[in-house]
């Protein structure tokens, strides 16, 4: 058996020990009639939750967990002009070619941790999602980060990554560290037909909310912030109920002020909640309900956060809201958003300014064209960072960028059946 082989095998048997793996459940707090909004917790910051301490393989970690981040500061990072943003053009660029995963290559797009280590799409057996780890210097660490074929992002972290994979007996982050060693599991939810939301948190670690099932035929809105080490930063809130029989769905996120936000649907359907929580977990506003906006079931919809503060809101191809930290309003999509659909919205120069990756277009003669598009906090259009041309289709291709502003693009390589990369290291650190 190969040694690309190999880790394959031993990456999709560490995928079978997560789904055993998790952290207990808190005892749930008084239940509220149905439709009833919870009590919020006070303000102040309560103590800590003992640790848990999941199950891990017996291989040690090959680097200890990272220490608690600091409070997110209330104040919003200092803003950055287009000259300062700039990066110029694309220099030198680093590339490494990888065997497949599976008999036929099937390759995607790449990313990277705030270390500069790079999770490069190489799925499996049979479609199994799965990242092939990389150095910064563009040595292949023999890592796989496997997601299962039900995920197809994973999520890089100041210190490593992680990947939300999910299966019957429910949902659960798998965290790993910088090199992509696996360092533990979190459970979100014991049944994948929970209504649920994982949501990046940009200084570290995720906002997770679950539509929890209780007696008495209800489901309750929880949330609790987790560490980017798989142990839980804030205890469980509670804060609506409503009936079982009742759809209900609840959208995260988090800004760039450590504020998380979750949205969810009015019984009516006319109309959604929201509300804008702490760094702690503690409630920093009351609900509010604003007019829904213009989603279906089918479509992906997602909170990303801003630069400065705040956050978008994208159904499908569209951006249709936009969310002001810890203000209780819905106001439309910025323009700068709102005329780009379709593109994806990222954070560059540590937080402080914003870039958009549009959908790749092909150039017929020349190859697969990718680009970025450069925004200051206030939606001032920077410019657009053009790069090399490549392959005869743009299929499944997209530009990405790191937390520590490396660019990553997807190189063609199906005529020798291979997966390949090219790098700029922190270009737009």
């Amino acid at each position: 058996m190969t040694g690309k082989r190999s880790r394959w095998v031993k990456a999709g048997a560490m995928l079978l020990i997560m789904q055993g793996v998790g952290c207990s459940q808190v005892e749930p707090t008084p239940e509220a009639p149905p439709g009833a909004e919870l009590p919020a917790d006070p303000g102040e910051r309560p103590a800590p939750p003992a640790p848990e301490t999941p199950s891990r393989p017996s291989e040690t970690p090959s680097e200890p967990p990272a220490p608690p981040p600091a409070p997110s500061s209330d104040a919003p990072e200092t803003a950055l002009s287009c000259e300062a943003l700039w990066p110029g053009e694309p220099g030198t660029s680093r590339s490494i070619t990888l065997d497949p995963n599976a008999r036929d290559a099937d390759c995607g797009p790449g990313t990277s941790n705030g270390a500069g280590f790079l999770a490069l799409m190489n799925s499996g057996y049979p479609g199994v999602s799965a990242w092939d780890i990389v150095t910064p210097d563009g040595v292949d660490t023999e890592y796989v980060i496997v997601a299962g074929d039900s995920t197809v992002d994973i999520y890089p972290q100041p210190r490593g990554f992680y990947v939300t994979p999910s299966s019957p007996g429910g949902v659960w982050m798998s965290m790993n560290v910088a090199n992509g060693d696996w360092l533990g599991s979190f459970t979100v939810t014991d049944s994948w037909n929970t209504p649920y939301d994982v949501a990046p948190d940009p200084a570290g670690g995720a906002l997770v909310t679950v539509w929890e099932p209780r007696e008495g035929d209800l489901q309750v809105l929880t949330s609790r912030f987790v560490e980017a080490y798989a142990q839980p930063r804030t205890s469980v809130r509670e804060w609506v109920s409503a009936p079982t029989d009742e759809a209900r769905f609840v959208i995260a996120g988090v800004d760039t002020r450590g504020r998380g936000l979750l949205l969810w649907p009015e019984p009516s359907g006319t109309g959604w909640g929201g509300r804008w929580l702490k760094p702690d977990g503690t409630a920093l506003t009351a609900s509010f309900t604003f007019p829904a906006p213009p989603v279906t079931p089918h479509d992906v919809t997602n909170l990303y956060p801003l630069a400065g503060g705040g956050l978008a809101l994208r159904s499908g191809a569209q951006w249709i809201a936009h969310f002001p930290s810890g203000e209780t309003t819905a106001a439309p999509a910025p323009g700068w958003l709102a005329s780009h659909p379709g593109s994806d919205l990222v954070l560059v120069r540590g937080g402080r300014a914003n870039a958009l990756i549009p959908p790749s277009t092909f150039v017929e003669g020349a190859g697969c064209r990718e680009t970025l598009l450069l925004f200051t906090q206030d939606g001032t259009a920077c410019g657009e960072v053009a790069f090399p041309l490549d392959g005869d289709t743009c299929f499944r291709r997209r530009l990405g960028i790191g937390v520590d502003g490396t660019v990553v693009q997807q190189v063609d390589a199906r005529a020798t059946n291979q997966c390949a990369w090219r790098w700029w290291p922190e270009f737009l650190k």
